[in-house]
């Protein structure tokens, strides 16, 4: 079977699900020597289980030999920050996680998708294994990867999510090879206040804000600016942003993370976290990383941070 035969639906139902780009690719990494490379220098920092798989990250055959194809889509969050007081916990965290979470939002778009295929075998991705969604995006013809090693679309900029469907179907569309347009701009390098991101478009996760905040066990080890969780300092002076799509409307910000103060957290119990957290990326740095992360801001309103 041959993707083009099921295209114009799978068009369809994106659409109908909110998706904001949908394209297809084949299924080898063509950035697959950069990764091994960002793994043997120790960019991944603490996170050992990218390690473990990039055979499978790079060459997804080599986990799935039925595979021959990939559709991604491209899925919009809000690029705003919905007006809030100073403290309120909707200021510390990224615009990506202000929403629902994006794992379960994707991954129910992809069953949409996925029943299109039938009996055929399938394989759904949503950052949660050992696949290279931005260089299967770029594949795609859905963007470039940017030097901040984010995924950029020329119209919509890198306020979206990216989800994988891998298939059986062999790919015979043709997509549009999209060119680098980061040129001589150095805006998201000269912003980061860590210097994390690397010259070869990659990031240095020991000094990344989103990795400290998020991925780091233990003390931080950098400063962490007002972020409590995730960084958008790079997405937010890229000037491909400046015109950001419509978000999806699971991902509006919710009214309770701007009505709670942040320094709230350092009271919390775990049930209370659950419950304020229960739908949002936010809990994957848990109780205890959120704690360490907006301990780590109070007492420095001297710095523009925050204040018990």
């Amino acid at each position: 079977m041959k993707l083009s035969q099921l295209w114009s639906e799978v068009e369809r139902v994106a659409r109908e699900e909110g998706v904001l780009h949908v394209g297809a690719s084949d299924i080898n990494d063509e950035h697959s020597s950069l990764f091994a490379e960002w793994i043997a220098r120790g960019h991944h920092a603490s996170m050992s289980y990218l390690a473990k798989n990039i055979a499978t990250r790079t060459h997804p055959h080599e986990r799935f030999p039925w595979a021959k194809s990939a559709v991604v889509i491209l899925v919009p969050y809000s690029a705003d920050r919905p007006p809030a007081p100073e403290h309120a916990l909707s200021h510390h965290i990224a615009r990506y996680a202000l929403g629902d979470d994006y794992h379960e939002v994707l991954d129910r778009i992809l069953r949409k998708l996925e029943v299109l295929f039938g009996e055929e075998k399938t394989w759904r991705y949503v950052d949660t294994g050992p696949l290279s969604d931005r260089s299967l995006a770029a594949q795609a013809g859905l963007g470039w990867i940017g030097k901040n090693s984010m995924l950029i679309h020329e119209e919509h900029g890198s306020w979206f999510f990216i989800g994988v469907l891998l298939t059986s179907f062999e790919n015979d569309l043709t997509a549009a090879t999209v060119a680098d347009r980061c040129g001589a701009c150095t805006r998201c390098l000269d912003a980061c206040p860590t210097n994390a991101i690397l010259e070869n478009r990659t990031l240095d996760s020991a000094r990344c804000i989103s990795y400290a905040t998020i991925e780091h066990r233990g003390p931080l080890e950098i400063e962490i600016e007002h972020n409590a969780f995730g960084c958008d300092i790079c997405n937010e002076v890229c000037p491909w942003n400046h015109t950001p799509p419509a978000p999806h409307p699971t991902f509006a910000p919710r009214d309770e993370y701007r009505a709670t103060p942040i320094t709230d957290l350092l009271r919390y119990t775990q049930s209370d976290f659950s419950r304020l957290f229960r739908k949002s990326a936010v809990k994957r740095a848990k109780l205890a990383g959120m704690l360490r992360n907006v301990e780590a801001l109070t007492g420095m309103d001297d710095r523009g941070m925050l204040s018990e």
